[in-house]
Formats: C-alpha cells, structure tokens, sequence
C-alpha cells in the first residue's frame, strides 16, 4: 500500500479559479439530481400503494438519492487536478497517476452505472415514449399512474446531468489553456439539458394535439430556442465572453462582470425564466396533479414535469454561468487553496 501511495501523486492542485469553475461544471447535475431525489420519491410512494416497496430497485434509487450528491460533491474537489493534468499540461500519463484524477472517474463512472442500470430496464428506457414505457413496464414492478412518467422523466433528467458534466470535462481537456475557447464549455449543458426538456415537455405535448394550453408549450418553444441561440452566439463568437477573461482589460470593481456580453447573457436567461414560467402558471389545464390528461392529451405525467423541470435547470444555470466566468477570470493568476505536497 505504501509502494501505490509512493507511485500515485495526491495533489488537488485546488486554487480558487479551478474551485469555483468546478462548482459551475456541477450546478446543472446538482439540479438533475435534485429532479432525481423527486422522482424517487414519487417511486416509493407508488411501490408501497401496490406494496412493492421491497423490490431491490426501490432500495437501490433511495441509496442512489444520497450516494449520487455525495459523489457530486466530491467530483468537485477532484476536477482541478484532471484539468491541471490534462489541460493545462496534457500530460495523460501522470493524470493516470494522479489519486484524485482517478478518484474523479470511480465518482462519475460508479453512480453513472448503477442509475443506468435502472434506466436500462424495460419501460424505463423509453425517454420520449409513454406508451412503450406503460406498455413494457416490468410486471414486477407494478405501479399505477402517475408514477411511471414520474419516476422515468426525473431518472432521465438525472442522467442528462451525468452526460453534461462528462462532456463539459472533456471540453475544459480538449481546448488545454486555450481559456477563451474554454468558456464556451458552458454551452454543453445548455444545449443539452434545452434540447432534451424542451423534446420531452412542449413539443411531447404539442404532437399530442392538445385543445387547450397549447400556448404554453408555443411560447416556451419561442423563447427556448430564441434565448439559447443568442447565448450560444454570446458563447463562441469572438466579441461575446471569450475576451472577459482579458485581465488588462477588466480591472475595474466589477471584473468580467462588467463587460456587456455578460450582463446580456444574464439578461437573456432572465427573460427565459420568467416567460416561461409566467406562462406555465397561467395554465388552464397544464398544472400539477390529476386528471393526467390536458387538453384530450393523455399522459400528462410524461410531458408536463419537463415544463418544471427547464425552469429549475435555467435556475441553476443562472448560478453555474456566472461561477464559470469568475472561476476562469481568476483561473490564471489564482493561488493554490491548499498546500501541495
């Protein structure tokens, strides 16, 4: 054991630009988990009503609600040494002899497999299909609606959140000290997370040919696709976020903070948030609870937590944003949080 620990480097080359840049990598999985610790919630409730509450899959997603964030958590701690490695120096052969790099992956890779292995099942799989999800449900685990779309839309939810903190690692990996092509990370889990509620929520409802509310699923259309096109510009164009992170040019009280690109991507989220969810709550028939139908279109559990679920991401996309800015800003010149060995 002494040999290994000799052999593997244990330093977290955490300063405060790559800490606070990790907390915004993990904002919009903390939401998809949060979904998650819903929807498993919904699960027990419908397993105790057919009393299937000992069935292993209900123990294994109540173990999941707390092992899940706990891994989160530590992913952030873990993430500064995997982009001083292989980022900052791309140096692939000592990350794969970095403790924490390869703590970092047995955190990802271990709940990713165990919640995957409930999504796989027959039923559950079915990310946009109510009807294939009620039709192969597992007769094992019987349950009676809502739950279905309940359990599966949150489970999905928290999986989108495994993929976009993956992928947005790889971003941060892939463009190295480029720091300015490094910002536009921030464009996974928008794309991601949009896409995947606004497929599941407005336009799931829409194919359904409702007769009432259609409006709200419209505008949330409009607006989503309005708001993260602009921000995707703000992200990657030239004259958008990549030049907050120029230090001779942002000296002033507010940092990067100052600049106008910024100030309107945050403007653009605003307005994003509070149409929508303007919209949502002035519903006729689209609001929580029974009848699961809305409008004559069935199967309200599937579609209509994604209307809730995009707010709550956009929420946490709001405080992730703004984290990812300051922690690049202070990722060049930022001091070491704790001593390295």
């Amino acid at each position: 054991a002494r040999a290994i620990g000799r052999m593997l480097d244990s330093a977290l080359h955490l300063t405060a630009g790559r800490f606070l840049a990790a907390i915004a990598v993990s904002c919009p999985h903390f939401v998809g988990l949060y979904l998650f610790r819903e929807g498993a919630v919904d699960f027990k409730k419908g397993c105790f009503e057919m009393n299937n509450h000992m069935h292993p899959v209900c123990a294994r997603m109540e173990f999941l609600t707390f092992f899940m964030p706990i891994c989160c958590v530590l992913r952030i701690f873990f993430a500064p040494a995997l982009w001083f490695n292989m980022a900052e120096h791309a140096d692939f052969d000592s990350a794969f002899h970095s403790l924490p790099v390869l703590l970092w992956i047995v955190c990802w890779s271990v709940p990713f497999t165990l919640l995957n292995q409930i999504l796989l099942m027959p039923g559950m799989r079915h990310m946009f299909s109510s009807w294939n999800t009620l039709t192969l449900w597992p007769e094992t685990i019987r349950l009676n609606r809502p739950y279905h779309g309940l359990t599966s839309t949150r489970c999905h939810a928290a999986n989108g959140g495994f993929y976009a903190e993956l992928l947005w690692n790889l971003w941060i990996v892939f463009q190295g000290t480029d720091v300015q092509w490094r910002l536009g990370g921030i464009t996974v889990p928008l794309v991601i997370f949009n896409v995947g509620m606004l497929a599941g929520g407005p336009l799931n409802f829409l194919i359904r040919s409702p007769k009432k509310d259609r409006w709200i699923a419209e505008t949330y259309l409009v607006t989503g696709v309005l708001a993260v096109s602009s921000m995707f510009v703000l992200n990657h164009a030239w004259f958008g976020i990549r030049s907050t992170v120029d230090l001779h040019l942002h000296e002033g009280p507010l940092g990067p903070f100052g600049h106008w690109s910024v100030l309107l991507w945050n403007v653009l989220l605003l307005v994003q948030i509070l149409v929508s969810r303007s919209a949502v709550t002035s519903a006729e028939e689209l609001r929580p609870g029974p009848p699961w139908i809305c409008g004559g279109a069935d199967h309200k559990e599937f579609y209509f937590p994604r209307f809730w679920g995009l707010l709550y991401f956009c929420y946490g996309m709001a405080v992730s944003f703004n984290l990812w800015i300051m922690g690049n800003y202070l990722w060049m010149e930022s001091t070491p949080l704790v001593a390295e060995a």
